[in-house]
C-alpha cells in the first residue's frame, strides 16, 4: 500500500496534466451558451449572455442517456436583446424536448416541419413578440433564436436530448455541457456499473432502488465546460445485451449490443496494410498536414511482421510500391519519407484510388488485408461505392475523415460496404488518440462475418443493414423492428472468432416500459435516409419519410425543428401557418401509429435482459473517500488517463449474464457494512 501511494504521488502531476489536456480537447466540442445582439445595432456583437444558474438531470438506461439541461441567463444591459442559443452535444445526440420561460410562464416547444417553424417565427417576430425556434445546424449542434430578452430579465432555457453512450472495452463515458457552477443529478439504471468516477467534478454516489444516483458537488480544476462521468461494466465475454419494447397491438422494437471483451488486445495478426492518402486540392492546408501526421503515426505503429504500402492520390494515383512490402527498417523509413513529402493539388477520384488499392493486394496467404483511406471524401459518391462493391476479395476498408468539411455519409458507407469502421479527425490534437484506437482495431478484428437471427419473431428494418466486424475496444449496436406472437424473442449472433465459428444468444425477459428503444430505431432509420440524401441527392420520397419519422417520434433533424410560442402571441397569419404545421404532424403520427405510445411514454409492455430490483442504500464518508480513493469494483484505483476517482463503487451480483443487462442480484446488507468497516479500520490506523 505504501509503495502504491508513493508511485501515485509521483505520477499524479503528470496524469492530472494528461486529464486536463483531454478535457480541454473535449470542451471544444461540447458547449451551451446564449449569444445575444441588439437588434437596433445589428453590427455590434455583444457576445454570450452571463449564465447565472445551471442544472443537469439525466437518466441512463444501460448506455442510453436522456439528459435535461436547464440554464438561466441574465440580461444585465439596459437594452432589449435578441438571442441565439447554441447547444453542442455529441454527434449522435438528438434533441427531443425544448422549452423556455417568459417570466414564470413555461413555454413548451413542439416539433414541426422546419420551414413551417421558421415561417411562424418570422411572422411573429415582425411584430416584436416572444417565440423561440430550435433547429439542427450541424451534426450534434443545435441552435435556437429567441426574441425579445428584456433589460434585467432572466431567460430560462430547458433542452432535452438523448444518445447512446460510447463504450470502449469495459468503460462507458457520459459527457454533457456544464459550467463550473452547474449542479448535476444522474440516475444510472445499470447495476453492472462499478468504479464510477469523474474527471471534471467531485461526486457523491448513492445506491438507491433500481440503480445508482450520482450527484455533483464542485467542478475540478480543468473542467472546461463539461461534466464527464465514466464507469466500468464487466460482462461475461461474448454475452450480448438486448432491450425490447412493444406496445399493445403494434410491432416491437429491439436494440442489441455486444462489446468487445478485454484480454484480446495482444492477439495481433501479421497483416497487409495499404494506406491511401488524399493529396487533392480540397485537402490543402491543415487537412493535408493532419493526414500526413496520421499516416506517419500508423506506419510507426505497424509490427515487424506486417507488410505496408502507401498510395497517394488526387485525380491520378501514385503508389510507393506495387504490393505491400515486408516491414524491414528501410521500408518503414521509405514509407515515412514518402508520406512526409506529399503536397496537395489536383482533383479527387476516390473510385480510381480504391480500385488501384484493391488491385495491389497480395492474393492468398491467409493474412488480413486492410486498406486505410485518409481523405475528406470530396469526390463523386456513386463511382466510389461501386468500386467497393465490385471488390469480392476479403479486404477490409477503414476510412479516416480529415478536416471539418468531411463527407461523412460517403466515408461511413464505404467502410460499411467493406466491414470496416469510420473515424473522423477534425483537429491535430485528436490524431494520436484516434489513430491509436484505429490501430487497435486493424491489429485484431475479433469477430468477423457477423450475422443476426431473431427466433420467435420476424425481424425487419435492421440497422446497420450490413453488420460490421467487431474490433478491439469496439461495440456492435443493432436496432430493428420485429413482429410475431413470442413474448420474449431470442436473439442469436453468429460470427468467426480466430477462424472458428462462435454463436451467442440472449433472450429478452419482461421489464418496465422503455420507449427510448423505439426512438433509437427511428433515429437509425432517419440517419440511413439522410445518408441516402447526401449520397444520391434529395428526392420527394426520401425527404417525406425523413420528415414524417421525425415528426411522429418527436426529435430534431435537418428537416424538423422545435417551435415554442405562447398562443396569445400568435398573429392571424402565424396561427394559420401553425395550424397547418400541426395538421402535418398529426398526419405523420397517423402514418406511424406505433410511434404515439413511444413518444408519450404511455402504458406499454416492454422487455429487457434483466429485471428491476431494489438495492440497499449505501453511504460513505466523503472526506475519507477523497483522502484515499478506493475501488469497490476490483479496478486499480486510477485509470490510464489519470482521472480523479472520487468514489468507486461496485454493484453486486454476477457480471455479464444475460439476466443482468438491466438488473443484478442484490448485495447482502452485511456485505456492505463489512466493507465499510474494513475501510473505516484502515483509515483509523492511518490516522494513528
Amino acid at each position: 500500500m505504501r509503495t502504491t501511494l508513493i508511485w501515485a504521488a509521483a505520477l499524479w502531476p503528470l496524469l492530472a496534466g494528461v486529464a486536463q489536456a483531454q478535457n480541454v480537447t473535449a470542451a471544444l466540442r461540447l458547449r451551451a451558451e446564449l449569444q445575444v445582439r441588439n437588434p437596433e445595432q445589428p453590427a455590434q456583437a455583444l457576445g454570450p449572455l452571463p449564465l447565472v444558474e445551471e442544472r443537469v438531470r439525466a437518466t441512463i438506461e444501460g448506455q442510453h442517456a436522456t439528459s435535461e439541461l436547464v440554464q438561466v441567463f441574465h440580461n444585465r444591459s439596459s437594452s432589449r436583446l435578441e438571442g441565439q442559443y447554441v447547444l453542442r452535444t455529441s454527434v449522435d445526440a438528438r434533441v427531443e424536448g425544448f422549452a423556455y420561460y417568459i417570466g414564470e410562464e413555461r413555454i413548451i416547444g413542439e416539433v414541426l416541419e422546419r420551414q413551417t417553424a421558421r415561417r411562424v417565427y418570422d411572422q411573429v417576430t415582425r411584430v416584436r413578440r416572444d417565440p423561440a425556434i430550435l433547429e439542427q445546424t450541424d451534426d450534434g449542434e443545435f441552435t435556437f433564436r429567441v426574441f425579445p430578452i428584456e433589460p434585467n430579465e432572466d431567460k430560462r432555457v430547458e433542452t432535452t436530448f438523448a444518445e447512446w453512450l460510447s463504450r470502449r472495452g469495459g468503460q462507458v463515458t457520459y459527457r454533457v455541457p456544464a459550467s463550473a457552477t452547474a449542479t448535476g443529478e444522474i440516475m444510472l439504471r445499470d447495476l453492472r456499473a462499478r468504479n464510477i468516477r469523474s474527471t471534471t467534478h467531485a461526486i457523491d454516489v448513492e445506491r438507491v432502488a433500481g440503480g445508482v444516483r450520482i450527484r455533483t458537488r464542485n467542478a475540478l480544476e480543468g473542467a472546461n465546460g463539461e461534466l464527464v462521468l465514466r464507469w466500468d461494466v464487466q460482462d461475461q465475454p461474448w454475452q450480448p445485451a438486448a432491450f425490447v419494447h412493444r406496445d399493445e397491438g403494434q410491432d416491437g422494437y429491439f436494440l442489441l449490443s455486444l462489446a468487445a471483451p478485454e484480454g484480446y488486445e495482444n492477439q495481433i495478426s501479421d497483416k497487409d496494410v495499404t494506406i491511401v492518402l488524399d493529396r487533392s486540392g480540397s485537402m490543402a492546408g491543415e487537412a493535408i498536414e493532419n493526414a500526413r501526421q496520421a499516416a506517419v503515426d500508423i506506419i510507426r505503429r505497424l509490427g515487424a511482421g506486417d507488410r505496408v504500402n502507401v498510395i497517394a492520390f488526387d485525380d491520378d494515383v501514385d503508389p510507393l510500391f506495387d504490393r505491400p512490402r515486408e516491414l524491414a527498417a528501410d521500408v518503414r523509413d521509405d514509407a515515412v519519407r514518402y508520406v512526409s513529402g506529399l503536397r496537395s493539388g489536383g482533383g479527387t477520384d476516390i473510385a480510381y484510388a480504391l480500385t488501384r488499392a484493391f488491385a495491389s493486394q497480395h492474393d492468398g496467404g491467409g493474412r488480413p488485408r486492410v486498406v486505410i483511406f485518409l481523405t475528406d471524401g470530396q469526390s463523386e459518391a456513386e463511382p466510389a461505392l461501386q468500386a467497393a462493391q465490385r471488390e469480392q476479395r476479403d479486404v477490409r476498408v477503414f476510412t479516416v475523415g480529415i478536416g471539418s468539411g468531411v463527407n461523412r455519409a460517403l466515408l461511413s458507407r464505404l467502410a460499411a460496404e467493406k466491414r470496416g469502421t469510420s473515424t473522423f479527425i477534425d483537429r491535430a490534437s485528436r490524431i494520436e488518440a484516434e489513430v491509436g484506437h484505429l490501430y487497435a482495431q486493424i491489429a485484431r478484428p475479433l469477430l468477423v462475418d457477423v450475422s443476426l437471427e431473431v427466433e420467435g419473431a420476424v425481424a425487419t428494418r435492421i440497422y446497420p443493414r450490413s453488420l460490421p466486424d467487431l474490433f478491439v475496444d469496439d461495440e456492435l449496436v443493432v436496432v430493428g423492428r420485429f413482429r410475431g406472437d413470442a413474448p420474449a424473442p431470442r436473439f442469436v449472433l453468429r460470427g468467426r472468432l480466430s477462424d472458428r465459428p462462435i454463436e451467442m444468444d440472449v433472450t429478452a425477459t419482461p421489464s418496465r416500459a422503455q420507449p427510448w428503444v423505439g426512438r433509437r430505431w427511428a433515429i437509425a432509420r432517419t440517419d440511413h435516409l439522410l445518408e441516402q440524401i447526401e449520397l444520391e441527392g434529395e428526392s420527394a420520397e426520401l425527404r417525406s419519410e425523413t420528415t414524417s419519422l421525425a415528426l411522429a417520434y418527436h426529435f430534431v433533424t435537418p428537416y424538423t425543428a422545435f417551435l415554442a410560442i405562447p398562443e396569445r402571441e400568435l398573429t392571424a397569419e402565424a396561427a394559420q401557418t401553425l395550424a397547418q404545421g400541426r395538421a402535418d404532424r398529426s398526419s405523420a403520427e397517423a402514418q406511424h401509429a406505433d410511434a404515439s405510445p413511444v413518444t408519450a411514454g404511455g402504458e406499454a409492455t416492454s422487455f429487457a435482459t434483466g429485471a428491476d430490483m431494489d438495492v440497499d442504500r449505501a453511504s460513505s464518508d466523503e472526506q475519507a473517500w477523497e483522502a484515499e480513493p478506493q475501488d469497490w469494483g476490483g479496478g486499480d484505483g486510477a485509470d490510464s488517463s489519470g482521472e480523479s476517482i472520487l468514489l468507486a463503487q461496485e454493484s453486486g451480483g454476477r457480471a455479464g449474464c444475460a439476466s443482468c443487462t438491466v438488473g443484478a442480484e442484490r448485495d447482502a446488507p452485511h456485505t456492505v457494512w463489512l466493507t465499510l468497516g474494513v475501510f473505516g479500520l484502515f483509515f483509523w490506523r492511518r490516522r494513528r
